[in-house]
């Protein structure tokens, strides 16, 4: 016959659960005084228990979130659980996502304390974020799929039943035989830019990061578009700080560059000459910052809107160009760990600003 292990008092197990868990578990009163916290929270704040306790959780709260934590608090002692989530800072902890639950304690029919166990989901907010554009970039290929292939498909079937009827030595049948080859060309183009858009894709995260002299990055774009820049009568000007370095991948950080240099080349205005400058500086904490600001014909923010970095959007159709060469460049910066923005206006100039942590 089996023996059975005692099982450890009430007490005993929630003492061990307090103490062990890494969720910050705090016991209050009305007023809103710690009157108990455990190891968890003790070292997130940086304080010992003697420093939290019977102090008011407010002093390890920023100001703007006291408010919401003393209403829950009051709403719990009305004898409700209550669960909700908050992106703050906790003593000089950085500020992190969390869930919260507060829970009343009852005896002989009153609440006389509260527990708040708060679990950290940063990083289950981080994930949710990453799907959540992970369903945007499918939408987008949805879009692709739907319109971009779907449109020379169709162009190319229908010629391909006119060659059908036409017979090979009339000048129909030739015009039919050039149309459908520029569709199929089309075609080809559409599947070549999606084909470079997934391999970025897959590559996320796979790429080694490297120290790269921003320096040498520029020299390469600058060499490969001097000719196009002498032509225009364009200049480009460089504000680097000496030995400038950024944590990424050579390839496209180049790719970056390249695409919002040739841009500016582009689309520059023809009223005055092309002047495009690049600044880099430290940012403000972590990260650094790249600007690339030109003065050229600018585009419409009002009209453009979010479709800036979008695939296959264009704001001036009397330029040649697919719409590919922003949204890699975004893809190229995000798949960094970075952001980029845009502000502009027309006729003056559009400015492009690169956050790389």
């Amino acid at each position: 016959m089996m023996t059975l292990a005692p099982v450890a008092d009430t007490d005993a197990r929630f003492r061990s659960l307090f103490e062990n868990t890494p969720e910050l578990i705090l016991y209050q009163n009305e007023a809103s005084i710690i009157l108990d916290a455990n190891p968890a929270f003790l070292t997130l704040v940086g304080k010992p228990k003697e420093q939290v306790v019977n102090h008011l959780y407010d002093e390890f709260l920023p100001a703007d979130v006291r408010g919401l934590f003393r209403e829950k608090l009051a709403e719990a002692f009305t004898g409700k659980i209550v669960r909700f989530e908050v992106y703050a800072a906790q003593g000089n902890s950085a500020p992190r996502h969390w869930d919260v639950v507060k829970v009343p304690v009852q005896e002989d029919d009153r609440v006389v304390g509260v527990h708040m166990v708060a679990r950290d989901i940063t990083e289950k907010n981080q994930q949710q974020q990453e799907i959540f554009a992970q369903n945007k970039d499918l939408q987008q290929f949805t879009y692709i799929v739907s319109h971009n292939l779907r449109a020379p498909l169709a162009n190319a079937l229908g010629l391909v039943d006119l060659l059908v009827l036409e017979r090979a030595d009339t000048l129909e049948f030739k015009h039919a035989q050039g149309y459908l080859k520029t569709s199929l060309h089309q075609l080809d183009q559409v599947l070549v830019d999606i084909n470079t858009i997934l391999a970025i894709r897959d590559k996320q995260g796979l790429a080694e990061a490297e120290q790269v002299p921003l320096a040498d990055i520029m020299e390469q774009v600058r060499q490969s578009l001097q000719d196009v820049l002498h032509n225009c009568g364009g200049t480009l000007r460089t504000n680097l700080p000496a030995g400038f370095q950024v944590r990424g991948n050579r390839a496209y950080l180049y790719s970056i560059v390249f695409n919002l240099l040739s841009n500016a080349i582009k689309y520059r205005d023809a009223h005055r000459p092309l002047l495009v400058e690049l600044t880099a500086t430290e940012g403000v904490g972590h990260g650094q910052v790249i600007v690339v600001a030109d003065n050229g014909m600018g585009i419409d923010l009002a009209h453009a809107g979010a479709d800036v970095f979008k695939l296959y959007k264009r704001f001036h159709p009397q330029h040649p160009g697919r719409g590919v060469g922003l949204y890699l460049t975004k893809t190229h910066v995000e798949s960094m760990g970075g952001h980029i923005e845009v502000s502009s206006a027309v006729g003056k100039g559009t400015q492009f600003t690169i956050t790389l942590r």
